[in-house]
C-alpha cells in the first residue's frame, strides 16, 4: 500500500552528472571526463549552548563543509595537476608524454568545481563550490590484465567557506531547473 503520491515527476532525477573545475573563478571550466561514483557531501557540526537555569539559548552549526569525490577513469595527469591545486610540478611533452611530480609543495591554491546532470529534456541540476582543495593524494589500484574495469583514481575535493562572497552563499550553490517547465 502506498503511503504517498508522487508530487512532481519531474524532480525525480536519474543518471550521473559532468564534474568540471575551474581555476579562474568560474570563467572556463575544464571537463575531469569519464568518472563513476560521484557524489556530493555536505556536512557541518551542530552547536548546542544551553545555561545551567534557562534550557537551550541556542542551536546552530560551525565547521560547514561541502565535498565532491568520484572515481576518474581517464588518468590525464595535467587535470590532475590542476585538481591538487599547485603541490605538483607537471610537464607535457605535447603529443609524446605528461609527468606529474610531486613532494616538497604545501601549499594548494583553491578551485571551483561543479557537477551537472542534464536531462534528456536539456533541463539542468548543478551542484558550485567555490573554494576548493584536494583532500586525498593519488591512489590508483591497478586492475588484472584481464579485467573489464579500468584503473581509476578516486578524488575527494573539499570545498570551505569562500568568506570574499555574501553571507548564505559562501559554500555552494544548488541550482535546479527539475519540474520548473515554463507556463503556457
Amino acid at each position: 500500500m502506498s503511503q504517498t503520491s508522487i508530487q512532481n515527476e519531474n524532480k525525480i532525477s536519474f543518471g550521473s552528472g559532468k564534474l568540471e573545475y575551474s581555476t579562474d573563478d568560474g570563467v572556463s571550466w575544464v571537463d575531469l571526463g569519464a568518472m563513476r561514483n560521484i557524489v556530493f557531501t555536505e556536512s557541518w557540526t551542530q552547536v548546542k549552548v544551553d545555561s545551567d537555569n534557562a534550557g537551550r539559548v541556542k542551536t546552530g552549526i560551525k565547521d560547514q563543509l561541502a565535498r565532491l569525490a568520484g572515481d576518474l577513469m581517464e588518468i590525464d595527469l595535467a587535470k590532475l595537476n590542476a585538481l591538487r591545486g599547485g603541490i605538483d610540478t607537471f610537464t607535457e611533452d605535447a603529443g609524446v608524454s605528461e609527468t606529474l611530480q610531486t613532494g616538497g609543495k604545501t601549499t594548494q591554491t583553491p578551485i571551483q568545481v561543479k557537477v551537472t546532470h542534464t536531462t534528456e529534456d536539456g533541463d539542468e541540476f548543478r551542484i558550485t563550490i567555490y573554494k576548493v582543495t584536494a583532500v586525498k593524494g593519488i591512489e590508483i589500484a591497478f586492475q588484472p590484465d584481464e579485467a573489464d574495469d579500468p584503473n581509476m583514481i578516486p578524488i575527494e575535493l573539499e570545498g570551505e567557506k569562500d568568506t570574499d562572497r555574501d553571507a548564505g552563499d559562501q559554500l555552494c550553490e544548488i541550482y535546479s531547473e527539475l519540474g520548473e517547465a515554463a507556463a503556457s
